[in-house]
């Protein structure tokens, strides 16, 4: 995190895209995925608190992926519902 500080001009964003280890889809696709063996899921909290402790400033966090269908309603839901912790990834974006 620290590294990221440095590299970003000033006032650059920095955005962190995750999966959710809180959602149990996620769990179950990560546990499933070979590649994935060894991965640690860290949660949008600790990953706050991470960059906070970089000298970063938040300016949001965003839950993704609640539905899987592409229509203009999933849109819709997924836009209103992006703030709650629901999603299978989350953004977490913060300027230098």
């Amino acid at each position: 995190m620290h590294e990221m500080r440095r590299v970003a001009r000033a006032g650059g964003l920095v955005c962190i895209i995750e999966h959710d280890p809180f959602n149990p889809l996620t769990r179950l696709a990560v546990a499933r995925c070979e590649f994935d063996r060894d991965a640690v899921l860290l949660g949008a909290g600790t990953v706050r608190r991470l960059l906070a402790a970089s000298g970063l400033r938040e300016t949001g966090p965003r839950h993704v992926l609640l539905l899987p269908w592409e229509t203009k309603p999933a849109h819709r839901i997924e836009g209103t519902l992006s703030n709650m912790p629901l999603g299978a990834q989350y953004a977490v974006f913060w300027t230098a």
